[in-house]
């Protein structure tokens, strides 16, 4: 894959991502492509518009509506370890993290995916168990252009072609803003 990011920083601290990929199609299929930051752990109280109240992925969704929820991190989290987007929720505009005395609000101009979460990805995919999890002592906000869909051929047929994550060109774009409140 190439990779370029133009990352731009403007004076009120907002930070600018412009990713342009080219990923060569020998490359295998990408279970999600985006960006993962970690912010204060403090950072509980999420608001955003997008698909929800529940979870949703490209093949698993027809539960959700588009609206503006509130919830908190730990209220997105899903109790199962696999996959590692665990709470995603997709076709987002924008979605705020706050706190108290901070927000931290991410905003695209096309839809995107988020998940927010005490745990890393790093962590769901070594334990077993979700009794074994350890937060990591930040909250880690994933900011995704696309996911691949749930389905898989571990147990069935291969996920169908519309659900999968195979563009050869990736044009994504995401705006952080922090707030002091």
């Amino acid at each position: 894959m190439d990779i370029e990011i133009d990352w731009t920083v403007s004076v009120a601290g907002a930070v600018t991502a412009n990713i342009l990929v080219k990923r060569n199609m020998e490359f295998p299929q990408l279970p999600r492509f985006g960006l993962r930051v970690f912010l204060p752990n403090e950072l509980e109280q999420v608001t955003y518009y997008g698909l929800g109240p529940v979870e949703n992925y490209p093949d698993k969704r027809h539960a959700a509506y588009h609206g503006i929820f509130t919830d908190t991190v730990n209220g997105l989290h899903e109790d199962y370890i696999s996959p590692q987007e665990n709470g995603a929720h997709g076709e987002c505009d924008y979605v705020s993290l706050e706190s108290s005395s901070l927000r931290v609000t991410a905003i695209g101009p096309e839809g995107f995916s988020f998940n927010a979460s005490h745990f890393t990805q790093e962590e769901l995919t070594q334990k077993n168990h979700n009794y074994e999890l350890e937060e990591c002592g930040s909250t880690v906000l994933c900011l995704d252009y696309r996911h691949n869909g749930i389905g898989s051929n571990s147990c069935g047929p291969d996920l169908m072609k519309t659900y999968r994550l195979d563009d050869a060109t990736i044009d994504f774009t995401i705006r952080i803003i922090p707030e002091i409140k």
